[in-house]
């Protein structure tokens, strides 16, 4: 990753032939973030900012958030977070999600309340 960055620095560097100031992110939030950035400002008050982000940086599971209720398939996603094996949708309803499934050998269901996060209402 340094020898990385150090070519970027220099691609930027040669690029910006107008800067006065080039600063290097501290090592210690490099190490505390898992990034490392260069910022370079020009005489006219302009910034660079390169990044490039390493192990520890802004992360998602894969699936596509959602804003309003929770549906069906972020209970099953949730279900999946708590435990529950071989998960699937038992009901539907206006106020709340079901979702039954396998956790700790035995059958369990839980119920979601169909608002933003899906809290857990009761569970089985």
């Amino acid at each position: 990753m340094l020898k990385t960055l150090a070519r970027a620095a220099c691609v930027v560097a040669a690029l910006a032939a107008g800067a006065t100031t080039l600063a290097a992110a501290p090592a210690a939030a490099a190490e505390r973030h898992g990034s490392a950035s260069i910022t370079i400002t020009t005489d006219r008050g302009a910034d660079l900012r390169l990044a490039e982000w390493g192990r520890g940086g802004p992360r998602h599971d894969g699936r596509r958030y959602q804003r309003g209720t929770c549906s069906p398939r972020d209970a099953l996603f949730k279900a999946g977070r708590m435990g529950f094996n071989r998960a699937h949708v038992a009901d539907v309803g206006r106020r709340s999600v079901t979702v039954a499934g396998r956790r700790w050998g035995h059958h369990s269901r839980v119920t979601f309340a169909r608002v933003p996060g899906c809290p857990v209402v009761r569970m089985r």
